[in-house]
């Protein structure tokens, strides 16, 4: 089971979007010349698609599989069994956006096997 911890009083969400929006070292851009209106397919998410999604989970836990949990001594936590959510925090947790935004994920070695 994933856990997911807020270990900050509230998410800092600017600081999330500048880590995501921050091409990492060695990258090349890979979608220049793209047209976004046009669908394309063979391609990863971008990392800022994932804070989307993750923003709005975080706004509504219960649609998204994270249920609360309560009498823990953490500012607030969430876990889930979904095996679609797990790759996702994965991402977000890699990139050092999860971090950003003041969460922590358990159980990483989970995560990184999906």
């Amino acid at each position: 089971m994933t856990i997911l911890e807020l270990v900050q009083p509230r998410p800092d969400w600017l600081g999330a979007l500048q880590i995501a929006l921050t091409r990492p070292p060695g990258v090349p851009e890979r979608r220049s010349g793209e047209d976004p209106w046009q669908p394309a397919t063979n391609r990863p998410r971008r990392i800022s698609d994932d804070l989307a999604w993750f923003r709005d989970a975080m706004d509504q836990p219960d649609r998204h599989g994270l249920e609360p949990l309560d009498d823990t001594a953490t500012v607030a936590a969430w876990q889930s069994s979904d095996p679609e959510l797990v790759p996702r925090l994965a991402r977000l947790e890699e990139r050092g956006v999860l971090a950003a935004a003041g969460f922590l994920l358990h159980e990483p070695d989970m995560a990184q096997a999906m």
